[in-house]
């Protein structure tokens, strides 16, 4: 009967939490979500307030586009300490492979020519460790304009007291010379790319979940279409401008390898019609949401983080014809025989 009755409170637990997902779903069903209106006077969301920050990310976001050839995507305020990824691209197609940055700016080089201690957060570094991100530190000198780099692995960094720190080498110079290191950091495989795209995705993720969401995508006409300028707009609140804005130029057969690559913990429907401007760009309004694979991996990095929880030990259910002592006790009475007679007996 206990049991039961304990079945029944976590099926209610259960539907009471489920209730409000279930309505929102069934509301979406019976009044759709009206798509955002489109505008090209936006700015780059994810922006830093810091304008030397915002000096040194521009700098390297150069090298990565200009000299690589690859996407440069900025994140915002990130509570992992990563400020963009890299986003390889093979002769401009996207790869799904990524690369995290921490930038950082500094007023000057410490002495021409020679070595730069940086010193970081355990937490950030725990992180990267954990989820096997191939995380690399870039410093920028905001006065010569120099940039350095090192992978931020924990062969390479000292733990301190307060934190960790790692030489970055003067010899390890961001130029179009080092990319061939820097595709070597990150990893191929399909597992290890869906991991780095979830773990660097995840405030996204928990930004997208249970919203209203829409991907707007440009493609302009060519032998290939090019996929740019992706807005993202979270919620229904009806502003015009995004929350987020990514300055991508895509080669690819179509929109749905660009999506599946770039973002494969989403999945989407069209929102409208494609509309075509002026001949040469095509807009694609997209309705995003999570994959249930991506709502798991959110409770799982939730369940990870808080611990296992304070839960009392399950009683073992009794088996069919169990006697307990005192019962046993009660019948060996009515027969006459002592627990004396029965310990010699045996």
């Amino acid at each position: 009967m206990v049991r039961l009755l304990q079945a029944g409170i976590i099926a209610i637990t259960t539907l009471a939490a489920a209730a409000p997902r279930l309505l929102a779903t069934i509301w979406h069903r019976i009044v759709p979500p009206i798509p955002p209106r489109r505008r090209h006077d936006i700015a780059l969301g994810g922006q830093p307030a810091d304008p030397a920050m915002r000096m040194a990310i521009d700098a390297v976001e150069k090298v990565f586009v200009r000299d690589f050839k690859w996407s440069f995507r900025r994140l915002p305020v990130s509570k992992v300490g990563i400020d963009a990824r890299a986003e390889i691209l093979d002769s401009g197609r996207p790869t799904g492979k990524f690369l995290p940055l921490q930038i950082r700016s500094i007023p000057s080089w410490v002495e021409a020519g020679g070595d730069y201690i940086h010193r970081g957060e355990r937490s950030h570094l725990d992180y990267w460790a954990k989820h096997l991100l191939p995380v690399c530190i870039v410093i920028a000198d905001a006065r010569s304009g120099i940039m350095r780099w090192q992978r931020a692995d924990k062969g390479n960094c000292a733990e301190t007291e307060s934190g960790w720190e790692m030489v970055v080498p003067a010899a390890n110079v961001l130029d179009a010379n080092a990319k061939f290191c820097f595709d070597e950091a990150v990893a191929s495989d399909q597992e290890s790319l869906m991991r780095s795209a979830f773990a660097l995705d995840r405030e996204l993720m928990e930004e997208v979940q249970d919203q209203t969401t829409f991907f707007v995508w440009d493609e302009w006409g060519d032998t290939t279409a090019i996929f740019s300028n992706l807005q993202i707009y979270i919620g229904e609140d009806g502003r015009d401008e995004p929350d987020i804005r990514i300055d991508y130029l895509l080669r690819a057969d179509n929109l749905h390898d660009v999506m599946t690559r770039l973002f494969p913990w989403a999945t989407y429907s069209y929102a409208e019609p494609i509309k075509e401007y002026s001949e040469e760009v095509a807009v694609h309004v997209l309705e995003v949401e999570l994959r249930p694979e991506a709502e798991a991996y959110l409770e799982a990095e939730d369940f990870l983080v808080a611990g296992y929880p304070d839960e009392e030990e399950p009683c073992a259910p009794e088996s069919e014809g169990y006697v307990t002592a005192q019962e046993e006790e009660a019948f060996w009475r009515s027969r006459g025989v002592s627990r004396g007679h029965r310990n010699q007996d045996e």
